[in-house]
């Protein structure tokens, strides 16, 4: 049910940006004078509407977007009368033709500042980072999954990706733009490591038939003591709460530590690597942990005694709740048997695997109170799956999480917000052409475009991030839609635009005969194109 209904919003927003584009172009032909037919919301069979002066307002069958049909605006329809838009002066024409685009434009600002005006959030400032690139931050990466191209290729955490292939990267946006682009192509990929330039070769593995590439890298991320218990082996250590952690047992950190349950999922790409850097630090002589901290402009080291906590993490409405185990919950034991950390998934699955559909029963302490609660884990004979049936955990370090650190977000008045609205359609725009440019000289492939079906996944997926994320998305696709439509395409706006110019300087139009040609072979060739970005939509989509 949500699922549909995420879709439906989807779909919803992309028709509604198409109803802005159409309705630029009624606006503009009404205001020369141009008789409009037709101005329908949605397509299809006209349900009901009314008639005003020449023009027919109504409701079609299918209410996502619209159109609006001028009088003699296709070529075999034309009659030289007056009101006709072939009739009408070329300046005329031109105006009509941007309208449409330049609303969509004057959307994108609009939602812009509306989203900078009424506050950021975490989510939406991560969507403005990989899909404007807004952010300065350099790539450095944090991560680098085993048996992946990134560590065949010799990129190590810490390091800075320079350039590839000699084109400097400014951002994450920039450099994860380039690695999606270029599927099984070897890279020269420039890194900056400990200050001194490295140069490697690295290329990124396709995913499946989708046409992506990816190489299993992961931004750097400064880890933060969120928070420490009181009393706890951490606490009397010394480490307070919003200490940075800079180094483990005198090795450099550019990632969060992740010691939970997620370390065990197959589909995680930087399981293995956690799970080593965990044993790495179970491992640690004496029993202690050294952690390299910085506290304002103060660096040291803090010893730390070795002694994980296991807290259950508890997903709503799941078999694991229904059992009465609670998010926080100290899981200590399995089946009566005291059981550590690191020892807990192997053991569930073994019990799971020998002993399939049994209850399984778990030890934990609330508050100091010890309870149980029965859990029956399987695994899936299709997939192999280990379902643990809505249990998860998090280990920490007794009395210390760790997290990244809270990004503080700006705030912003009614210029600054429209400012920033603004600047944000340029960064698009520099962006777009960036694009069509690599387009033309086969640097992207068209199969990386997106058509319809994938934009309105990537608008259902963003749905979950909340709706000043909806309304920052439709804004960009809003300004790619302008773009798009004034290149210089025949049937799209930004032809039809270059026709009217050549017109007005060879002093005539276009033959009619020479109009309808050249609007068939476009149609023709955009209906490939439709088709060949679709098919490449459907994979990226349905392709897990």
């Amino acid at each position: 049910m949500i699922f549909s209904a995420t879709i439906l919003l989807a779909i919803l927003s992309l028709g509604f940006l198409i109803f802005i584009h159409e309705l630029g172009h009624f606006l503009a032909a009404k205001r020369c004078g141009i008789r409009v037919e037709t101005f329908s919301i949605g397509f299809g069979p006209r349900i009901f509407g009314f008639r005003r002066g020449d023009t027919d307002y109504c409701l079609s069958a299918l209410p996502f977007g619209g159109f609006v049909k001028m009088a003699g605006e296709s070529p075999d329809e034309q009659k030289g009368e007056v009101g006709e838009f072939a009739s009408a002066p070329v300046g005329h024409r031109i105006f009509v033709a941007i309208a449409g685009p330049a609303m969509n434009v004057l959307l994108g600002i609009i939602l812009f500042s509306f989203v900078y005006l009424a506050g950021l959030d975490h989510g939406t400032m991560w969507l403005m980072e990989m899909l404007v690139g807004r952010s300065d931050r350099q790539a450095q990466i944090g991560l680098v999954a085993d048996d992946s191209p990134a560590k065949q290729g010799g990129i190590k955490p810490g390091d800075t990706i320079v350039s590839i292939n000699d084109r400097k990267i400014k951002n994450w946006q920039d450099f994860n733009t380039t690695i999606l682009t270029h599927p099984d192509e070897e890279l020269k990929i420039v890194v900056s490591r400990d200050g001194q330039p490295q140069t490697l070769y690295v290329t990124p593995r396709s995913l499946d038939r989708k046409g992506i590439g990816q190489i299993r890298v992961s931004a750097r991320q400064s880890t933060v003591v969120e928070n420490i218990t009181e009393n706890s082996l951490a606490a009397k250590a010394g480490i307070r709460a919003e200490d940075l952690i800079e180094s483990v047992n005198g090795r450099k950190i550019y990632h969060v530590p992740e010691f939970g349950s997620v370390i065990w999922d197959a589909t995680y790409p930087f399981a293995s690597a956690h799970r080593r850097f965990y044993n790495e630090v179970n491992e640690s002589e004496n029993g202690e942990v050294a952690l390299g901290i910085r506290r304002g402009s103060e660096s040291l080291t803090v010893n730390v005694p070795i002694n994980w906590k296991v807290h259950a993490l508890i997903a709503e409405g799941t078999e694991a709740e229904r059992a009465g185990i609670q998010s926080g919950d100290e899981i200590v034991s399995i089946n009566g048997e005291s059981v550590k950390n690191f020892e807990l998934y192997p053991k569930l699955y073994d019990l799971a695997t020998t002993n399939p559909g049994v209850p399984i029963e778990i030890g934990l302490l609330r508050s100091g109170e010890p309870l149980t609660a029965t859990l029956t884990p399987d695994i899936s004979s299709e997939t192999n799956q280990f379902n643990l049936q809505g249990l998860h955990w998090q280990l920490s370090l007794d009395g210390l999480t760790l997290a990244v650190p809270a990004v503080p977000i700006p705030k912003y008045n009614v210029i600054t917000a429209v400012g920033e609205g603004v600047h944000t359609n340029w960064l698009i725009l520099e962006m777009v052409t960036k694009v069509l440019t690599r387009l033309v000289t086969r640097e992207v492939k068209t199969k990386h475009l997106t058509g319809p079906i994938g934009i309105v996944d990537a608008t259902r997926r963003v749905v979950g991030f909340g709706l000043r994320s909806l309304l920052f998305f439709v804004g960009f696709i809003s300004v790619n839609l302008a773009i798009v439509n004034l290149l210089p395409i025949p049937i799209a706006d930004g032809g039809q635009i270059l026709f009217f110019a050549l017109e007005k300087l060879r002093g005539k139009p276009l033959s009619i005969r020479n109009q309808m040609i050249i609007q068939q072979v476009s149609i023709v060739l955009l209906a490939g194109l439709f088709l060949y970005i679709t098919f490449y939509d459907l994979l990226r989509v349905f392709l897990v």
